[in-house]
């Protein structure tokens, strides 16, 4: 059902106690939150049998028959929208009060606002990679709804983050709805009517006229929240220059920042796709631009970033809470670094010991073993840390092993979700040896590393200590001896292929199945 225009909005509360029933469908679990809108509560979908939330609109907002029309359409609408950066709204009804709500996704994570509360109590700014990363995510799920909706009250409140540092977007259309109510709504005391909503702060200047509103008008709010996230000050705050804040900010950028918040319409980005690749173009000049950069191991020798990938570093999801030695899920940040791209091969392995004079390492030369182009195995964790120094790079830690594997969107295996078979890793004795490392493409990641799952085990500079404090604390008592390699072999099964997988070896094992690969920390590179 609906509610009537003519039933009193004001006698219709939307408290609702634990266990109470909604559309013989949802049971209410617990509140969520309270907002200029409504009320959202944790519930549980009885025909689905998931968790979602509920957010019920409050009756004074929408309380003509044609506002709910309009709502009604719009729900329509945001419920087809289906996008990694957007909430997505599975249900639209009433409840038997009459009281409009809508069914969504439940997401575990703060608000931007709650995020940005918290830098401001700190007194922390946030870092600038974080704030571009979080726009560029924003206008992405822009990017797409584009296409049908416009948002109209893009603020903190109704961005969503997540762990691994993802972003959704909620309450795509509803602005909309409370925008037609208010030409409706009796006049106030100054004869005027307004919207009900209080976040004119974050609308741009045709939304403040009562004018036309297109696409241009969320973008207007994306820039300043991008200057929110650069300054913490809020547009209600006295404006001051993001210079004044800080001095990291490039000029690149700040011009992207500038132009998205220019007062005309046709002054700003025209797109969300034309602003997202302008910030992260300007983004990769000014902080990612180091390609093949020297220094100069301890051992003298040139140390470049040829042959590996940056990859920026940031929070992410370590853990797995359903296998006990990767137990529990945590929530960790990594520094921007270099990886290599693949394993270091034998053809790599065998420079180091013309130089070093150093023995080689067990299996060495064995026919199956021995290409140029195979991962070197047979390596012990001394071995391949007495590499990465000679080649002035580091072992990886297992978290920037575990970041450059399941990255942010916290991926099961590095390519993705959908499960292994030969074409992606070399494993389960398909091959029955190491295979080269450029082999398996359709493997790699979204940022082009090769086989961090398959072929080789790889050794990390951690030692193999459980993830649990508790657990840790009293594990490095006993002297923890053994090293962590990540990744799964060619001998392995498929679930040792998995991003979280982890096993402890001691530091003189030497395996057939076990290689390795480097590091470069980003801090390390002269700039």
């Amino acid at each position: 059902m609906v509610p009537h225009a003519d039933q009193n909005s004001s006698e219709i509360t939307l408290d609702f106690e634990p266990g109470h029933r909604i559309s013989d469908r949802y049971v209410i679990e617990a509140s969520v939150g309270k907002g200029g809108m409504g009320v959202v509560y944790r519930a549980h979908d009885i025909l689905m049998n998931e968790r979602v939330a509920l957010k019920f609109l409050d009756p004074r907002i929408v309380h003509t028959q044609k506002g709910v029309r309009l709502f009604i359409q719009e729900a329509q609408v945001a419920r087809r929208l289906r996008h990694e950066n957007v909430v997505a709204v599975h249900d639209v009804g009433a409840s038997a009060e009459g009281i409009l709500y809508i069914s969504m996704e439940f997401l575990q994570g703060l608000s931007l606002r709650a995020h940005l509360r918290n830098h401001r109590t700190h007194r922390k700014l946030m870092d600038v990679r974080l704030a571009v990363a979080l726009a560029a995510q924003i206008l992405a799920a822009l990017e797409y709804a584009h296409r049908n909706v416009v948002h109209r009250d893009i603020k903190p409140e109704n961005v969503m983050l997540l762990a691994g540092e993802r972003v959704k977007v909620l309450d795509f259309g509803l602005a909309k709805v409370v925008d037609e109510e208010c030409l409706f709504s009796e006049p106030g005391q100054d004869g005027k009517t307004s919207r009900v909503v209080g976040t004119e702060a974050y609308a741009s200047p045709e939304q403040l006229r009562h004018q036309e509103v297109d696409p241009r008008a969320d973008l207007y709010s994306v820039g300043l929240i991008f200057r929110e996230m650069l300054t913490l000050r809020t547009p209600l705050d006295d404006f001051v220059e993001v210079q004044d804040v800080r001095d990291d900010v490039s000029p690149s950028l700040f011009s992207v920042l500038q132009k998205s918040v220019q007062l005309p319409r046709e002054d700003r980005w025209q797109s969300a796709s034309e602003f997202r690749s302008h910030l992260l173009a300007a983004f990769n000049e000014s902080y990612r631009a180091i390609h093949q950069a020297s220094i100069h191991a301890a051992s003298g020798r040139e140390v470049s970033t040829e042959g590996m990938v940056f990859l920026e570093g940031g929070s992410f999801v370590m853990g797995n809470n359903s296998v006990p030695d990767e137990a529990p899920e945590f929530e960790f940040t990594v520094e921007p670094f270099y990886i290599d791209i693949y394993p270091v091969t034998n053809g790599q392995y065998a420079e180091f010991l013309r130089e070093t004079g150093r023995p080689a390492p067990r299996f060495w030369g064995q026919t199956e073993y021995r290409g140029a182009d195979q991962p070197v195995i047979g390596v012990t964790w001394d071995e391949a840390a007495a590499y990465a120094a000679w080649a002035g790079k580091e072992l990886p830690t297992e978290a920037q092993w575990d970041f450059a594997a399941r990255g942010k969107e916290n991926r099961k295996y590095p390519w993705g979700n959908q499960d292994a078979d030969a074409h992606r890793a070399n494993y389960g004795d398909f091959l029955n040896m190491p295979s080269i490392v450029s082999m398996h493409e359709e493997g790699k990641t979204p940022e082009n590393v090769y086989d961090l799952a398959g072929n080789v085990f790889e050794w990390t500079s951690d030692f193999f200590l459980p993830y649990d404090a508790a657990r840790r604390v009293e594990a490095a008592k006993s002297g923890a001896p053994r090293r962590t390699v990540r990744g799964g072999s060619w001998h392995s099964p498929p679930q040792e292929l998995r991003c979280s997988s982890r096993k402890g070896l001691f530091p003189e094992t030497a395996q057939p199945t076990v290689g390795f690969r480097c590091v470069l920390p980003f801090k390390s590179v002269p700039r």
